[in-house]
């Protein structure tokens, strides 16, 4: 019932003109994806991460409480203004102040050049017998110099601090209080905006700026849609848009995978009346892959399943490229963009095959006996037997001679889903395949139509084939 409700629809979208057309959704999709790309990009940037970051910081109440804090610093009361107070009350002491008189005299070098000297000592020791020598003792500037010092009162404060550890802490304090540390805390504590030389005013100057950002809003907006979400879902693994002079070999064979295999050539079935050639029926220009049918006779291989392979004369040839040595997959998605020209004796295919003849599906298969049909073919066996079973539909409404078209095949691991410019036209959990597919697009002589319209060709525009990303991460 979902399936005829799809195809009911289908036509009445067809007939009313509703449909999307190919090249809107080229253009939707092109914008979308380079949308995402801006997205993807902007996201490395690290500018969303680093707003992140700040949004925490300022937003915590460690921060308010910094914040707080540095604009209520003073400089009274800091440790920079105790040490300062600390300094002035020792310079003030009469002890320092005595050491400073002491030390600042023009006497104190000769005063400790000769302290606790041996001339001294001998001066002081000095008896009657070595009276004239005490006298050229005496007589020494330095001695004399010395001696000037000795009788100062401020002597007693020079032993009393010299070399101690209060004179230590003064010494320490005093470069303290002449350092550029202690300017600068001085006048940062004194500054009354203090709090916009802080690094935390940087940081808050640094969200708000970014917080503005016509991107960022941009890019939180679109993480929390859903704008991205089928484009998250597919992983691009194989393309090809045809932009150069030939046929790439390293992603196309241009026969049957099977034949390539075993015989080295190409090869047709016996009943059909077209042979695939190697290269003769191809052509790339306009960026596009061109598959030509012609009317021509020509001796080829064919292959029928109980005598195996045999030459054969056809009176057709027709063209065709797989993916069977470069590329194939378990689940995912497989599009092209074809366009089909019509000939009453002529079908175009778009498939999917394993290694084996089944399973085979058919994301379209076009005959021009009917321009305003397409089919959709599923073929598979059993576990349980080697039966062929077969499930085939169509859609109509429309003709799909007229200009290109996008047809999608999404195989999940419980269902298929078929597209045709975006819009569901089928879905089956039938005949689902059990192993790696590759893609095969092709043209053929169809029995019983006539020669009308030959040659005609099957143009393609481009072909692209996703896994899906959720099983990427399983695996």
């Amino acid at each position: 019932m979902a399936n005829f409700m799809r195809k009911f629809k289908f036509g009445l979208k067809s007939r009313l003109g509703l449909m999307p057309g190919t090249m809107r959704i080229e253009a939707r999709d092109m914008k979308l994806k380079k949308e995402y790309e801006e997205f993807l990009n902007y996201e490395k940037s690290g500018e969303p991460q680093r707003f992140q970051e700040l949004e925490n910081i300022v937003t915590s109440q460690d921060f308010k409480d910094r914040k707080k804090y540095i604009k209520n610093q003073r400089f009274k009361g800091s440790d920079a203004y105790n040490k300062l107070q600390e300094y002035k009350s020792m310079k003030k002491s009469p002890a320092f102040k005595g050491y400073l008189r002491f030390v600042s005299s023009k006497y104190f070098p000769d005063f400790e050049k000769f302290d606790d000297s041996e001339e001294i000592k001998k001066i002081e020791a000095a008896g009657k017998d070595n009276q004239e020598e005490i006298k050229a003792l005496k007589k020494s500037p330095g001695i004399q110099a010395y001696y000037k010092l000795k009788n100062s009162k401020d002597l007693e404060y020079f032993r009393i601090l010299h070399n101690s550890p209060e004179m230590q802490r003064f010494k320490e304090l005093e470069n303290y209080i002449n350092s550029d540390e202690f300017k600068e805390t001085e006048e940062y504590l004194k500054s009354p905006g203090k709090f916009k030389k802080s690094a935390e005013y940087k940081q808050l100057t640094e969200y708000k700026e970014l917080k503005k950002s016509w991107k960022l809003k941009w890019y939180n907006k679109l993480r929390k849609s859903d704008k991205f979400d089928e484009l998250k879902k597919w992983k691009l693994v194989f393309s090809d848009d045809f932009t150069g002079n030939e046929l790439d070999k390293s992603k196309w064979l241009t026969s049957f995978f099977w034949g390539k295999k075993l015989l080295g050539e190409s090869y047709s079935l016996a009943k059909d009346q077209h042979y695939y050639t190697e290269g003769n029926n191809h052509e790339v220009t306009d960026n596009q892959l061109k598959l030509y049918t012609r009317k021509e006779n020509i001796t080829g291989q064919a292959w029928d399943p109980e005598i195996g392979f045999f030459p054969k004369e056809f009176e057709y040839t027709s063209g065709m490229v797989n993916t069977g040595e470069s590329h194939s997959q378990k689940y995912g998605a497989f599009e092209a963009k074809v366009r089909m020209h019509d000939s009453p004796l002529i079908y175009h295919v778009f498939s999917i095959l394993a290694e084996k003849m089944i399973p085979h599906i058919d994301i379209f298969r076009f005959s021009g006996k009917n321009k305003k049909r397409i089919e959709f073919n599923s073929y598979w066996d059993e576990r349980e037997d080697t039966k062929i079973r077969k499930r085939s539909d169509d859609i109509g409404g429309i003709d799909f001679s007229r200009g290109f078209f996008i047809f999608r095949l999404e195989w999940y691991p419980d269902r298929l889903v078929w597209k045709i410019n975006d819009t569901v036209v089928k879905t089956s959990d039938k005949g689902l395949p059990r192993e790696p597919m590759y893609i095969l697009l092709g043209s053929g002589v169809d029995n019983g139509g006539s020669e009308t319209g030959l040659p005609t060709r099957l143009d393609i525009d481009w072909v692209r084939c996703y896994e899906l990303v959720e099983e990427q991460k399983k695996s």
